[in-house]
C-alpha cells in the first residue's frame, strides 16, 4: 500500500521554468490555492493533479513522492 508523500510541484515549476503565478493563471484557479499544494498544506484532488499535470506535461504521480507501507 502506498500514501501520498511530498508535493514535487514546487521543483516541477522550476525545472519547467514556470511560477505558481503562472500556473494559478493558466488554470483559472487562486494563487494561494497552487501554494498550499507546492508547499504541502493541501493534498491535490483527482481532477485537479489531472489538470495541473497535463498543464505540465507530466504524468500525475510525478507530482508526489509515494511512500510505500511495509506490509503486514
Amino acid at each position: 500500500m502506498y500514501v501520498v508523500g511530498k508535493c514535487r510541484l514546487n521543483e516541477i515549476l522550476k525545472e519547467k521554468k514556470i511560477t505558481q503565478v503562472d500556473l494559478a493563471l493558466k488554470l483559472g484557479m487562486k494563487k494561494q490555492q497552487v501554494h498550499s499544494y507546492a508547499n504541502n498544506d493541501r493534498i491535490m484532488s483527482y481532477q485537479t493533479a489531472k489538470n495541473i499535470a497535463s498543464q505540465l506535461n507530466v504524468n500525475m504521480e510525478e507530482l508526489y513522492d509515494f511512500i510505500q507501507l511495509d506490509k503486514q
